[in-house]
């Protein structure tokens, strides 16, 4: 048995749509979201995070007390959760969908409606909140099963912008890679893709999101009063791999929180050179045991704003594809 809810046909998949947005520097993005309650809401794309989510603070704050739900779900039991189209009234955004290897029930019935969990306010979603404000964190279930076009350069955000299978041998095209299950379904919805570095491929996760946040020696770097901002990320091996072959490469120790950055001048992504991009370490078990649970392979970083903001992005989940434009 499923709870039935608001019908998702009243988002209209046949054209192309320019949703309404806010660029962080021409880095990050948030979607504008009119509620239901007359309110607008900042949700905070990030295609590498987890599931779409609302912060418990946040309820009060757009009046939502009258929609909270309640259910159990394995592994996060019981949960909070609000139906998406009980929030969201503007029929141009679309929903986001259920990862697959979730099953939601309240308590009985299946929950089949999309929706916003309410995410646990922790110390890390407090931390998340202080360095960058938000009203919903939009993760990968947001994005999955649709096609985006980040225009990072015109500070755009399209939906229903597909990439034909006959793209395939375009030079700006490359594969998207997704964890899947034994029937060849995407269960998650974070994307591999591969840069270049020097002549090195180097595969990494598709991270919208990826944010550095400053530490007072990263604000006088890179001469900012931000909190954030727009990065990328690399693992540790590969990262003291450049510092030992590329000392001229410019480096800021603890910029990143607690973590190092470095500026690598050039970047080649399907064909097309930008640069320079900043990315800040991470430990390679980030990838090699974190990252893994949700990707097809074990990746080496993520591709984020900072390389990001030279391009105009076109992301098909359905395909499998992205396209990069200058």
């Amino acid at each position: 048995m499923e709870e039935k809810g608001f019908s998702t046909s009243t988002f209209d998949t046949t054209k192309a749509t320019l949703l309404p947005s806010l660029f962080l520097n021409g880095e990050r993005f948030y979607i504008k979201m009119q509620t239901t309650s007359g309110d607008t809401a900042l949700a905070y794309g990030d295609t590498g995070g987890g599931i779409a989510m609302i912060p418990e603070d946040v309820i009060d704050k757009l009046q939502l007390e009258s929609k909270l739900k309640y259910s159990i779900m394995k592994g996060l039991m019981p949960i909070k959760y609000i139906p998406f189209n009980d929030i969201i009234k503007d029929k141009y955004i679309p929903p986001p969908i259920m990862l697959r290897e979730r099953i939601l029930r309240r308590p009985i019935s299946r929950v089949s409606v999309p929706l916003l969990m309410i995410a646990l306010n922790d110390e890390e979603l407090k931390f998340m909140v202080q360095s960058m404000p938000f009203d919903i964190f939009l993760g990968q279930n947001f994005f999955m099963g649709k096609s985006w076009t980040f225009d990072y350069i015109h500070r755009q955000i399209w939906v229903n912008t597909p990439i034909p299978l006959s793209e395939t041998n375009n030079p700006s095209v490359q594969h998207l890679g997704f964890k899947k299950n034994n029937t060849q379904e995407s269960i998650f919805g974070h994307p591999s893709l591969k840069i270049e570095v020097n002549g090195e491929p180097i595969d990494v996760l598709f991270d919208s999101g990826a944010t550095l946040v400053l530490s007072e020696l990263g604000k006088k770097d890179f001469n900012t009063k931000e909190k954030t901002i727009g990065g990328s990320f690399i693992a540790k091996s590969i990262f003291d791999k450049w510092r030992k072959e590329h000392p001229n490469w410019k480096y800021y120790k603890g910029a990143d929180y607690r973590n190092d950055v470095i500026e690598v001048p050039l970047v080649k992504i399907s064909g097309l050179e930008v640069g320079p991009v900043l990315f800040a370490e991470r430990p390679d078990e980030a990838w090699s045991v974190g990252m893994i649970q949700s990707m097809d392979k074990v990746v080496k970083g993520a591709l984020g704003g900072s390389a990001l903001k030279y391009l105009k992005v076109t992301l098909d989940y359905n395909t499998e594809l992205v396209k990069f434009e200058k």
